[in-house]
């Protein structure tokens, strides 16, 4: 499975491209802005891109919450997680 973002091993959020298959991981040093972006841009690329995810660390799991408010305050057709 493709990986784009982060050195091997330093993952903290792991999104699951559900349309295409392709995972993206994002790290402990990573905006919620950096996040978005990323995401954003693979949906550019892959449209009918949702989105499944994990978080890897205590911490991840903490920022998921945050994450998924930030997430519903975006305008519809924008990035949808599974």
């Amino acid at each position: 499975m493709p990986v784009t973002g982060v050195k091997r091993g330093n993952y903290m959020l792991l999104f699951y491209c559900a349309h295409c298959a392709k995972m993206i991981a994002a790290a402990d040093s990573e905006s919620t802005d950096q996040i978005v972006d990323r995401l954003d841009e693979h949906i550019t690329k892959c449209p009918s891109a949702t989105f499944t995810y994990e978080g890897t660390s205590n911490v991840a799991r903490q920022r998921l919450g945050g994450l998924r408010s930030f997430l519903e305050e975006r305008p519809a057709g924008k990035i949808r997680l599974q």
